[in-house]
């Protein structure tokens, strides 16, 4: 199957999103935060990116998404977060201000995960 990086801070997150990914056969390598994740980009070469929004910084997971397009990356890159339900705002598009390939809204189901993934990673 599929390489999966994952981008995220919460750490109980991370597990319960990395054991329901293992359990459809992906390889999930996971990462705490933006700056290990991008050396992790360059290392593991993943088919995917599961994105946290808010991290260190709070917009650390934007940042990184805009940093990885301008460098040229092409792979998925879907963001994971509950930013909407913290600003107000309504993050759920992916457009030039959050360059994604899909938003899904944590906390996300198995089932919604699984269904992402494997959409995106069939296109």
């Amino acid at each position: 199957m599929a390489k999966i990086l994952m981008i995220d801070d919460d750490q109980d997150f991370l597990a319960a999103s990395k054991a329901v990914l293992e359990s459809q056969g992906h390889q999930v390598v996971l990462a705490d935060n933006a700056l290990t994740g991008e050396a992790s980009l360059a290392t593991e070469k993943p088919d995917l990116v599961l994105l946290d929004i808010m991290m260190e910084q709070p917009d650390d997971g934007i940042a990184l998404a805009h940093k990885l397009r301008k460098k040229g990356v092409k792979i998925p890159i879907v963001i994971l977060s509950a930013v909407s339900k913290v600003t107000g705002y309504d993050y759920g598009k992916c457009d030039e201000v959050l360059p994604c390939n899909a938003f899904l809204q944590k906390p996300v189901s198995p089932k919604d995960l699984i269904k992402k993934v494997e959409g995106l990673l069939k296109k």
